[in-house]
């Protein structure tokens, strides 16, 4: 069985990046709609195979005959832990093969909600066919989106906005179904911890005065009213547009490969120096790190969290199996992406990455603060609300209406629930694996600005440490 379940490792591993890159094509393009990213690896989603793994082990077997032993030695022998070679990997595995069964089965649901944002559509007040996904890159970038002006965009997001959620609650309520037969191994998929929802409840209230202090300093840098300000108010503080100086044009592989000049940081990694200008923020994938044009300094601080992702998922030591070091919903590679964003709320990076003035770095940290602040409370109440979810439509958009305008800090219609309150496109597990990586990731900021110094980005001793983290996992 050992043969076996390492060759399983070495399928599932090809398996998740097939899937993972069918999800991201969908969500620009629908020529891949029809298409089953897993029709090559039918066995690792079946559930006579989930269950073998379950039930697979090891057996002690003592090459002392019992006779020869005595009678409390040989009870000894028999109750003495049994050290299984491959726990580490059955585990993972079965966790994966459980994921790639439920993703298969859901897949023409998750093609149905990528197509929802993709595709154009009918918007009665913006007064002609648009696609949420053009509209959201109208207000990320409204200079290269076709002159679509801001008040336009967002009327057109909110007439299509409620369209998508049909789309994400039947994905949601299929996964349920289907997850739960399965049992234990399918809870993290479907299920929400009631732990996890109470400590986004917690961190929404705990940082809320710091969240409105803050503020008043980003709606006036962004020229943003500070009072009854609605979501696209927020959205545009949150853009952090008017700390660009310093920047470069574009976002590319030679701006991160000069940041980590002089170390080993990006060692292997692929960069994708042609940027899709479908998609509006990176992507970290098991094969590299993918761009997109900048759309004010929030794009910069996601590369960031992109690429802490991406080391982690790429600088895996070949010899360590792929399971245990990725399994689904993992929050370590958002515990790294969390460190490297970290970087954009400290004056050091803007003063020695990008070279602007004292004054200036303190503007850019402190706007890219809020910035990061505001997301992480969008993402706590996404957290909050996916029980709410579970218990269909009404109770999701009333429980949003309840809690939106405090989390976000702007007034938010219901109509706009699918968008700024549901599950990601990989549901609410990965929206619980990337909160829980919030004070980890703090934690290791922390831990490799005071062994390297403040500008551990740009040290070949730091990068070492990195690399050898994210080689083991």
């Amino acid at each position: 069985m050992s043969t076996d379940l390492l060759t399983l490792d070495r399928k599932l591993a090809l398996a998740a990046r097939a899937l993972d890159g069918w999800r991201a094509e969908i969500a620009v393009d629908g020529r891949r709609d029809d298409d089953d990213p897993l029709v090559g690896f039918a066995e690792l989603t079946s559930r006579s195979l989930i269950d073998s793994i379950e039930k697979s082990g090891f057996d002690l077997v003592s090459t002392v005959p019992p006779l020869l032993l005595s009678t409390g030695l040989h009870e000894a022998t028999k109750e003495a832990p049994f050290a299984d070679p491959l726990a580490e990997l059955r585990g993972p595995l079965a966790s994966w093969c459980t994921h790639l069964h439920l993703a298969r089965l859901i897949r023409e649901a998750t093609a149905v909600r990528a197509a929802a944002m993709r595709d154009e559509r009918e918007a009665d007040t913006y007064g002609r066919v648009a696609s949420l996904r053009a509209m959201l890159r109208s207000l990320c970038r409204p200079k290269q989106a076709g002159g679509v002006p801001e008040a336009k965009a967002a009327v057109a997001i909110t007439d299509l906005a409620p369209q998508l959620l049909d789309g994400i609650i039947d994905e949601e309520i299929r996964r349920r179904e289907l997850g739960d037969p399965i049992g234990p191994l399918a809870r993290c998929c479907v299920q929400t911890d009631p732990k996890v929802v109470a400590a986004a409840q917690a961190y929404l209230h705990d940082t809320e005065d710091e969240a409105r202090e803050q503020w008043g300093h980003g709606a006036k840098s962004a020229g943003r009213p500070l009072k009854n300000a609605s979501w696209v108010d927020a959205f545009a503080v949150r853009r952090a547009a008017d700390v660009s100086e310093g920047w470069p044009a574009a976002l590319s592989g030679r701006w991160l490969a000069e940041l980590a000049r002089g170390t080993e940081l990006l060692a292997g990694l692929k960069v994708d120096v042609k940027v899709d200008a479908g998609r509006s923020t990176p992507r970290a994938s098991y094969s590299g790190l993918y761009l997109v044009p900048p759309t004010g300094a929030w794009t910069f601080a996601h590369a960031l969290h992109a690429l802490g992702g991406a080391l982690h998922l790429f600088g895996r030591d070949d010899k360590r199996p792929f399971a245990p070091h990725s399994p689904p919903h993992d929050q370590r590679r958002y515990v790294m992406g969390e460190a490297f964003m970290a970087l954009v709320s400290t004056e050091a990076f803007h003063a020695r990455a990008r070279g602007v003035s004292k004054a200036k770095a303190q503007h850019a940290a402190r706007r890219l603060a809020l910035t990061r602040l505001l997301e992480r409370r969008q993402l706590a109440l996404r957290v909050v609300l996916a029980p709410e979810l579970a218990r269909g439509r009404r109770a999701f958009v009333e429980a949003f209406g309840g809690l939106a305008e405090d989390a976000l800090l702007g007034e938010a219609p219901r109509e706009l629930a699918s968008l700024l309150g549901a599950p990601g496109p990989l549901g609410p597990a990965e929206d619980a694996a990337r909160f829980l990586a919030i004070g980890p990731g703090e934690a290791l900021f922390q831990s490799l600005t005071e062994r390297f110094d403040s500008d551990w980005w740009r040290n070949p001793k730091a990068a070492a440490a990195i690399r050898d983290r994210c080689a083991v996992g």
